[in-house]
Protein backbone atom coordinates (compact mmCIF):
# COMPACT_ATOMS: atom_id res chain seq x y z
CA UNK A 1 0.00 0.00 0.00
CA UNK A 2 1.27 3.11 -0.78
CA UNK A 3 2.40 5.79 2.26
CA UNK A 4 -0.16 8.71 2.48
CA UNK A 5 0.57 12.19 2.69
CA UNK A 6 1.23 12.56 6.44
CA UNK A 7 4.47 10.65 6.29
CA UNK A 8 6.01 13.18 3.90
CA UNK A 9 5.30 16.09 6.65
CA UNK A 10 7.98 14.49 9.12
CA UNK A 11 11.17 15.56 9.80
CA UNK A 12 14.63 13.84 10.39
CA UNK A 13 14.42 15.35 14.24
CA UNK A 14 11.51 15.70 16.10
CA UNK A 15 10.59 18.82 17.08
CA UNK A 16 7.76 20.06 19.82
CA UNK A 17 5.41 22.19 18.55
CA UNK A 18 5.49 26.02 19.53
CA UNK A 19 2.53 27.26 21.32
CA UNK A 20 0.05 29.01 19.57
CA UNK A 21 1.28 28.23 16.45
CA UNK A 22 -1.46 27.27 13.66
CA UNK A 23 1.04 26.78 10.59
CA UNK A 24 1.54 23.40 8.68
CA UNK A 25 4.67 21.21 8.46
CA UNK A 26 4.69 23.20 4.75
CA UNK A 27 3.98 26.45 5.94
CA UNK A 28 6.82 25.72 8.41
CA UNK A 29 9.31 25.05 5.78
CA UNK A 30 8.22 28.43 3.92
CA UNK A 31 9.22 30.30 6.37
CA UNK A 32 12.62 28.68 7.55
CA UNK A 33 13.59 28.98 4.09
CA UNK A 34 13.06 32.31 3.91
CA UNK A 35 14.28 33.51 6.99
CA UNK A 36 17.57 31.86 6.50
CA UNK A 37 20.96 33.11 5.55
CA UNK A 38 21.36 31.12 2.87
CA UNK A 39 18.47 32.03 0.92
CA UNK A 40 19.36 35.85 1.90
CA UNK A 41 23.22 35.42 0.20
CA UNK A 42 21.01 34.33 -2.75
CA UNK A 43 21.20 38.12 -3.25
CA UNK A 44 24.91 38.12 -3.33
CA UNK A 45 25.47 35.53 -6.10
CA UNK A 46 25.47 35.61 -9.73
CA UNK A 47 22.53 33.89 -11.76
CA UNK A 48 24.12 34.78 -15.37
CA UNK A 49 25.68 38.30 -15.01
CA UNK A 50 28.06 39.15 -12.64
CA UNK A 51 25.91 40.98 -9.41
CA UNK A 52 28.41 44.21 -9.65
CA UNK A 53 26.86 44.86 -13.44
CA UNK A 54 24.13 46.85 -12.24
CA UNK A 55 20.58 47.07 -10.70
CA UNK A 56 18.19 45.60 -13.19
CA UNK A 57 19.20 42.20 -13.95
CA UNK A 58 18.49 38.92 -11.83
CA UNK A 59 20.70 37.97 -9.52
CA UNK A 60 19.82 34.38 -7.85
CA UNK A 61 17.82 35.64 -5.19
CA UNK A 62 15.22 37.54 -7.05
CA UNK A 63 15.47 34.81 -9.88
CA UNK A 64 14.27 32.25 -6.97
CA UNK A 65 11.44 34.47 -5.60
CA UNK A 66 10.45 34.91 -9.48
CA UNK A 67 10.48 30.87 -9.89
CA UNK A 68 8.47 30.76 -6.50
CA UNK A 69 5.76 33.10 -8.33
CA UNK A 70 5.37 30.97 -11.22
CA UNK A 71 5.37 27.79 -9.46
CA UNK A 72 2.17 29.07 -7.72
CA UNK A 73 0.74 29.73 -11.50
CA UNK A 74 1.56 26.48 -12.57
CA UNK A 75 -0.19 24.80 -9.26
CA UNK A 76 -3.64 27.78 -9.87
CA UNK A 77 -3.50 26.54 -14.03
CA UNK A 78 -2.98 22.21 -13.02
CA UNK A 79 -5.88 22.72 -10.54
CA UNK A 80 -8.25 24.33 -12.83
CA UNK A 81 -7.84 21.81 -15.19
CA UNK A 82 -10.72 20.11 -16.02
CA UNK A 83 -8.49 16.72 -17.63
CA UNK A 84 -7.04 16.32 -14.23
CA UNK A 85 -8.07 13.58 -12.19
CA UNK A 86 -9.12 14.88 -8.31
CA UNK A 87 -6.95 11.84 -7.40
CA UNK A 88 -3.93 13.30 -8.89
CA UNK A 89 -4.98 17.09 -7.42
CA UNK A 90 -4.82 15.72 -4.09
CA UNK A 91 -1.14 14.99 -4.13
CA UNK A 92 -0.22 18.14 -5.83
CA UNK A 93 2.24 20.22 -3.37
CA UNK A 94 0.64 22.88 -1.36
CA UNK A 95 1.57 26.27 -2.89
CA UNK A 96 3.74 27.40 0.72
CA UNK A 97 5.75 23.87 -0.22
CA UNK A 98 5.88 25.19 -3.73
CA UNK A 99 7.33 28.22 -2.69
CA UNK A 100 9.56 26.62 -0.43
CA UNK A 101 11.14 24.55 -3.19
CA UNK A 102 11.36 26.59 -5.72
CA UNK A 103 13.03 29.51 -2.84
CA UNK A 104 15.40 26.55 -1.58
CA UNK A 105 16.01 25.34 -5.15
CA UNK A 106 19.27 27.10 -5.82
CA UNK A 107 20.76 27.50 -2.17
CA UNK A 108 23.58 25.06 -2.50
CA UNK A 109 25.03 27.00 -5.33
CA UNK A 110 28.12 28.39 -5.13
CA UNK A 111 29.21 32.26 -6.00
CA UNK A 112 30.04 32.50 -9.65
CA UNK A 113 27.15 30.67 -10.94
CA UNK A 114 28.03 27.79 -12.61
CA UNK A 115 32.01 28.51 -13.48
CA UNK A 116 32.36 28.46 -9.46
CA UNK A 117 30.19 24.76 -9.42
CA UNK A 118 32.79 23.19 -11.64
CA UNK A 119 35.86 25.12 -10.19
CA UNK A 120 34.72 23.25 -6.73
CA UNK A 121 34.28 20.22 -8.28
CA UNK A 122 37.94 20.02 -9.71
CA UNK A 123 39.05 21.19 -6.46
CA UNK A 124 37.24 17.90 -4.91
CA UNK A 125 38.19 15.57 -7.20
CA UNK A 126 39.34 12.53 -5.16
CA UNK A 127 37.12 14.10 -2.56
CA UNK A 128 33.62 13.34 -2.83
CA UNK A 129 32.52 16.30 -5.77
CA UNK A 130 31.16 19.08 -6.00
CA UNK A 131 27.41 19.91 -7.25
CA UNK A 132 25.60 22.88 -6.93
CA UNK A 133 21.86 21.10 -5.99
CA UNK A 134 23.70 18.06 -4.30
CA UNK A 135 24.94 21.20 -1.85
CA UNK A 136 21.13 22.17 -1.75
CA UNK A 137 20.49 19.15 0.66
CA UNK A 138 23.46 20.04 2.87
CA UNK A 139 22.36 23.36 3.33
CA UNK A 140 18.61 22.31 3.98
CA UNK A 141 19.86 19.39 6.30
CA UNK A 142 23.31 19.96 7.81
CA UNK A 143 24.92 23.69 7.16
CA UNK A 144 21.70 26.33 7.63
CA UNK A 145 21.60 27.31 11.63
CA UNK A 146 17.96 26.98 13.15
CA UNK A 147 17.55 24.66 15.91
CA UNK A 148 20.67 23.33 17.10
CA UNK A 149 23.92 22.29 14.91
CA UNK A 150 24.12 20.01 12.27
CA UNK A 151 20.58 19.57 11.00
CA UNK A 152 20.38 22.71 9.42
CA UNK A 153 16.54 23.53 8.70
CA UNK A 154 15.31 20.05 9.50
CA UNK A 155 13.03 19.97 6.51
CA UNK A 156 10.33 18.06 6.14
CA UNK A 157 10.61 14.90 4.05
CA UNK A 158 8.31 16.50 0.77
CA UNK A 159 10.95 19.31 0.80
CA UNK A 160 13.68 17.19 0.23
CA UNK A 161 12.22 15.01 -2.51
CA UNK A 162 10.99 18.74 -4.31
CA UNK A 163 14.52 19.61 -4.14
CA UNK A 164 16.24 16.33 -5.38
CA UNK A 165 16.62 17.08 -9.39
CA UNK A 166 18.61 14.13 -9.36
CA UNK A 167 17.93 11.30 -7.13
CA UNK A 168 21.32 9.23 -8.39
CA UNK A 169 24.55 9.45 -6.28
CA UNK A 170 27.74 11.38 -7.40
CA UNK A 171 29.91 7.78 -7.45
CA UNK A 172 26.88 6.21 -9.40
CA UNK A 173 26.92 9.20 -11.82
CA UNK A 174 30.84 9.30 -12.19
CA UNK A 175 30.76 5.29 -13.14
CA UNK A 176 28.18 6.42 -15.75
CA UNK A 177 30.58 9.09 -17.19
CA UNK A 178 33.47 6.90 -16.91
CA UNK A 179 32.17 4.64 -19.12
CA UNK A 180 30.91 7.43 -21.66
CA UNK A 181 34.76 8.26 -21.77
CA UNK A 182 33.86 11.52 -19.71
CA UNK A 183 35.47 13.22 -16.77
CA UNK A 184 33.35 13.97 -13.73
CA UNK A 185 36.39 16.17 -12.41
CA UNK A 186 36.03 18.40 -15.07
CA UNK A 187 32.37 18.39 -15.40
CA UNK A 188 30.05 17.79 -12.20
CA UNK A 189 27.55 15.17 -12.77
CA UNK A 190 24.06 16.01 -11.74
CA UNK A 191 23.75 14.56 -8.86
CA UNK A 192 23.57 14.10 -5.10
CA UNK A 193 26.87 13.82 -2.92
CA UNK A 194 28.01 10.70 -1.48
CA UNK A 195 27.76 12.14 1.71
CA UNK A 196 23.94 12.59 1.87
CA UNK A 197 23.02 9.43 1.00
CA UNK A 198 21.43 9.22 4.95
CA UNK A 199 19.15 12.24 4.00
CA UNK A 200 18.51 10.74 0.80
CA UNK A 201 17.75 7.13 2.00
CA UNK A 202 15.62 8.66 4.85
CA UNK A 203 13.78 10.63 2.32
CA UNK A 204 12.99 7.74 -0.16
CA UNK A 205 12.11 5.26 2.73
CA UNK A 206 8.01 5.73 2.35
CA UNK A 207 8.33 4.47 -1.11
CA UNK A 208 7.95 0.92 -2.28
CA UNK A 209 11.07 -0.80 -3.29
CA UNK A 210 10.53 -1.24 -6.94
CA UNK A 211 10.07 2.55 -7.30
CA UNK A 212 12.97 2.91 -5.25
CA UNK A 213 14.56 0.54 -7.54
CA UNK A 214 13.39 2.66 -10.77
CA UNK A 215 14.17 6.66 -9.00
CA UNK A 216 18.20 6.35 -9.90
CA UNK A 217 18.05 5.15 -13.45
CA UNK A 218 19.93 7.75 -16.15
CA UNK A 219 19.49 8.41 -19.33
CA UNK A 220 21.96 7.85 -22.53
CA UNK A 221 24.12 10.76 -21.37
CA UNK A 222 24.83 10.01 -17.44
CA UNK A 223 21.88 12.20 -16.10
CA UNK A 224 19.29 11.40 -13.68
CA UNK A 225 15.55 10.90 -15.57
CA UNK A 226 13.24 10.83 -12.80
CA UNK A 227 11.86 13.20 -9.76
CA UNK A 228 8.82 13.51 -8.13
CA UNK A 229 5.89 15.74 -9.13
CA UNK A 230 6.92 18.02 -6.78
CA UNK A 231 10.07 18.62 -8.31
CA UNK A 232 8.91 18.54 -11.75
CA UNK A 233 6.73 21.62 -10.88
CA UNK A 234 9.60 23.08 -9.51
CA UNK A 235 11.67 22.77 -12.47
CA UNK A 236 9.35 23.60 -15.05
CA UNK A 237 9.36 26.79 -13.06
CA UNK A 238 12.97 27.17 -13.05
CA UNK A 239 13.02 26.59 -16.59
CA UNK A 240 10.41 29.00 -17.36
CA UNK A 241 12.10 31.67 -15.27
CA UNK A 242 16.13 30.79 -16.67
CA UNK A 243 15.09 30.63 -20.29
CA UNK A 244 12.14 33.81 -20.29
CA UNK A 245 13.85 36.36 -17.70
CA UNK A 246 17.71 35.75 -18.45
CA UNK A 247 16.44 36.75 -21.83
CA UNK A 248 15.29 39.94 -20.99
CA UNK A 249 18.27 40.59 -18.69
CA UNK A 250 20.53 40.21 -21.58
CA UNK A 251 18.26 42.60 -24.06
CA UNK A 252 18.20 45.18 -21.78
CA UNK A 253 21.72 45.28 -21.04
CA UNK A 254 22.17 45.57 -24.49
CA UNK A 255 23.83 41.97 -24.81
CA UNK A 256 21.66 40.54 -27.50
CA UNK A 257 20.35 42.75 -30.76
CA UNK A 258 17.86 41.79 -33.21
CA UNK A 259 20.86 40.52 -35.58
CA UNK A 260 21.96 38.00 -33.60
CA UNK A 261 18.68 36.89 -32.71
CA UNK A 262 17.93 36.75 -36.09
CA UNK A 263 21.37 34.53 -36.76
CA UNK A 264 20.71 32.40 -33.96
CA UNK A 265 16.83 31.56 -35.74
CA UNK A 266 19.08 31.31 -39.04
CA UNK A 267 21.44 28.55 -37.58
CA UNK A 268 18.28 26.43 -35.37
CA UNK A 269 17.89 23.39 -37.01
CA UNK A 270 14.62 22.67 -34.32
CA UNK A 271 12.68 25.82 -34.35
CA UNK A 272 9.82 26.06 -32.43
CA UNK A 273 6.52 26.12 -34.37
CA UNK A 274 6.14 29.72 -33.71
CA UNK A 275 2.48 29.70 -35.80
CA UNK A 276 1.16 26.93 -33.74
CA UNK A 277 2.70 28.81 -30.75
CA UNK A 278 0.41 31.81 -31.60
CA UNK A 279 -2.65 30.09 -32.04
CA UNK A 280 -1.87 28.36 -28.00
CA UNK A 281 -2.04 31.88 -26.90
CA UNK A 282 1.07 33.66 -27.54
CA UNK A 283 -0.58 35.58 -29.80
CA UNK A 284 2.45 36.95 -31.27
CA UNK A 285 4.31 35.52 -34.51
CA UNK A 286 8.19 34.84 -34.92
CA UNK A 287 8.46 38.22 -36.55
CA UNK A 288 5.77 40.33 -34.42
CA UNK A 289 7.72 38.11 -31.06
CA UNK A 290 11.12 39.83 -32.09
CA UNK A 291 9.60 43.10 -33.08
CA UNK A 292 8.44 43.69 -29.60
CA UNK A 293 11.90 41.90 -27.78
CA UNK A 294 14.25 44.22 -29.18
CA UNK A 295 11.62 47.23 -29.67
CA UNK A 296 12.85 50.67 -27.71
CA UNK A 297 9.76 50.42 -25.96
CA UNK A 298 10.80 49.16 -22.82
CA UNK A 299 6.45 48.08 -22.54
CA UNK A 300 6.54 46.22 -25.74
CA UNK A 301 9.53 44.14 -24.24
CA UNK A 302 7.47 43.52 -20.93
CA UNK A 303 4.37 42.48 -22.97
CA UNK A 304 6.38 40.06 -25.19
CA UNK A 305 8.31 39.07 -21.95
CA UNK A 306 4.53 37.97 -19.72
CA UNK A 307 3.24 36.75 -23.03
CA UNK A 308 6.00 34.09 -23.51
CA UNK A 309 5.93 33.33 -19.77
CA UNK A 310 1.82 32.80 -20.01
CA UNK A 311 2.31 30.57 -23.02
CA UNK A 312 4.88 28.40 -21.03
CA UNK A 313 2.63 28.26 -17.92
CA UNK A 314 -0.12 27.44 -19.40
CA UNK A 315 0.87 24.45 -21.44
CA UNK A 316 2.31 22.54 -18.79
CA UNK A 317 0.89 19.25 -18.50
CA UNK A 318 0.40 16.19 -16.33
CA UNK A 319 1.81 12.63 -17.51
CA UNK A 320 1.84 9.44 -16.50
CA UNK A 321 4.72 6.99 -15.37
CA UNK A 322 3.30 3.53 -15.39
CA UNK A 323 6.64 2.56 -14.16
CA UNK A 324 6.30 3.72 -10.46
CA UNK A 325 3.03 3.13 -8.25
CA UNK A 326 3.38 5.86 -5.48
CA UNK A 327 1.27 9.02 -6.73
CA UNK A 328 4.33 11.41 -6.29
CA UNK A 329 6.34 9.39 -8.72
CA UNK A 330 3.67 8.07 -10.63
CA UNK A 331 2.50 11.55 -12.19
CA UNK A 332 4.64 14.43 -13.53
CA UNK A 333 4.63 17.51 -15.49
CA UNK A 334 5.73 18.25 -18.28
CA UNK A 335 5.70 21.24 -20.66
CA UNK A 336 3.13 20.40 -23.93
CA UNK A 337 3.62 20.19 -28.21
CA UNK A 338 5.29 23.26 -29.28
CA UNK A 339 6.32 24.97 -26.43
CA UNK A 340 8.56 22.07 -25.00
CA UNK A 341 10.65 23.24 -28.36
CA UNK A 342 10.25 26.78 -27.55
CA UNK A 343 11.45 26.05 -23.60
CA UNK A 344 14.70 24.47 -25.38
CA UNK A 345 15.20 27.08 -27.84
CA UNK A 346 14.81 29.77 -25.76
CA UNK A 347 17.96 28.00 -22.94
CA UNK A 348 20.20 27.12 -25.85
CA UNK A 349 19.92 31.01 -27.32
CA UNK A 350 20.41 32.50 -23.68
CA UNK A 351 22.89 29.66 -23.25
CA UNK A 352 24.94 30.29 -26.39
CA UNK A 353 24.91 34.03 -26.87
CA UNK A 354 25.24 34.80 -23.53
CA UNK A 355 26.45 32.17 -21.30
CA UNK A 356 29.19 31.20 -23.60
CA UNK A 357 29.66 35.30 -24.65
CA UNK A 358 33.27 36.62 -24.49
CA UNK A 359 32.78 38.89 -21.72
CA UNK A 360 30.91 36.61 -19.56
CA UNK A 361 33.00 33.68 -20.09
CA UNK A 362 36.22 36.46 -19.05
CA UNK A 363 34.44 36.88 -15.72
CA UNK A 364 33.94 33.33 -15.40
CA UNK A 365 37.64 32.61 -15.75
CA UNK A 366 38.07 35.24 -12.57
CA UNK A 367 35.50 33.16 -10.47
CA UNK A 368 37.64 30.26 -11.35
CA UNK A 369 40.60 31.77 -10.46
CA UNK A 370 39.15 33.20 -7.28
CA UNK A 371 37.57 30.00 -5.90
CA UNK A 372 41.13 27.30 -6.73
CA UNK A 373 43.09 30.23 -5.17
CA UNK A 374 40.95 30.22 -1.51
CA UNK A 375 40.36 26.55 -1.94
CA UNK A 376 43.99 25.74 -2.22
CA UNK A 377 45.09 27.96 0.94
CA UNK A 378 42.54 27.21 3.05
CA UNK A 379 43.23 23.24 2.86
CA UNK A 380 46.81 23.98 3.28
CA UNK A 381 45.82 26.27 5.97
CA UNK A 382 42.21 25.92 7.70
CA UNK A 383 42.71 28.68 10.61
CA UNK A 384 42.96 31.32 7.86
CA UNK A 385 38.95 30.29 8.09
CA UNK A 386 37.59 33.11 10.14
CA UNK A 387 36.59 31.55 13.87
CA UNK A 388 32.82 32.73 13.26
CA UNK A 389 32.86 30.98 10.02
CA UNK A 390 34.31 27.42 11.25
CA UNK A 391 31.36 27.35 14.35
CA UNK A 392 29.37 26.66 11.34
CA UNK A 393 31.41 24.18 9.45
CA UNK A 394 30.77 20.19 10.42
CA UNK A 395 34.08 19.26 12.74
CA UNK A 396 33.47 15.32 11.76
CA UNK A 397 34.28 16.26 7.57
CA UNK A 398 37.45 16.16 6.72
CA UNK A 399 39.07 19.32 5.47
CA UNK A 400 38.41 19.65 2.03
CA UNK A 401 34.79 19.08 2.31
CA UNK A 402 34.72 21.87 5.47
CA UNK A 403 36.40 24.42 2.89
CA UNK A 404 34.54 23.27 0.30
CA UNK A 405 31.09 24.07 2.27
CA UNK A 406 32.66 27.16 3.41
CA UNK A 407 33.49 28.71 -0.13
CA UNK A 408 29.95 27.23 -1.42
CA UNK A 409 28.34 29.72 0.81
CA UNK A 410 30.29 32.98 0.25
CA UNK A 411 28.45 35.85 -2.33
CA UNK A 412 30.67 36.41 -4.98
CA UNK A 413 31.89 39.90 -3.62
CA UNK A 414 32.47 38.26 -0.13
CA UNK A 415 34.68 35.78 -2.24
CA UNK A 416 36.55 38.85 -4.01
CA UNK A 417 37.06 40.57 -0.51
CA UNK A 418 38.62 37.55 0.81
CA UNK A 419 41.09 36.89 -2.74
CA UNK A 420 42.38 40.45 -2.20
CA UNK A 421 42.81 40.42 1.37
CA UNK A 422 45.08 37.42 1.08
CA UNK A 423 46.66 37.63 -2.09
CA UNK A 424 47.08 41.35 -3.37
CA UNK A 425 49.67 43.59 -1.64
CA UNK A 426 48.53 46.81 -0.29
CA UNK A 427 45.00 45.75 0.34
CA UNK A 428 43.66 44.82 3.88
CA UNK A 429 43.96 45.32 7.30
CA UNK A 430 43.59 43.31 10.30
CA UNK A 431 40.41 44.94 10.99
CA UNK A 432 38.78 44.98 7.91
CA UNK A 433 35.22 43.30 7.84
CA UNK A 434 34.82 40.75 5.12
Amino acid sequence: MNAGPEVFTERRHAEAPRAGDVRNAYDHDKGRVIHSAAFRRLQGKTQVMATGEGDFHRTRLTHSIECGQIGEGLLLKIHADASVSEAVKAWLPSSSLMIASCHAHDLGHPPYGHSGEETLNACMAGSGGFEGNGQTLRVLNRLEKYRSPGIGLNPTRRLNLAVLKYPASFSVCAAAFAALGLDADERPPKCYLDSEQDIVDWALAPFSNSDRDALPALDPTGRPIYRTIDCALMECADDIAYGVHDLEDAIARGLIRRDTFEAHVAASSDLPDFEGLKAQGLGLDRDALADALFSRSSYKRKQAISALVNVLVTHVTVCERPEFEHPLLRHTVDFAGPVKDLVRFLKAFVSQTVINSASVRQLRRKGNLVVSSLFDELVHDATMIPESARDDLLADDPIQRQVCDYIAGMTDTYAERLYRRMFVPGFGTTTDEL
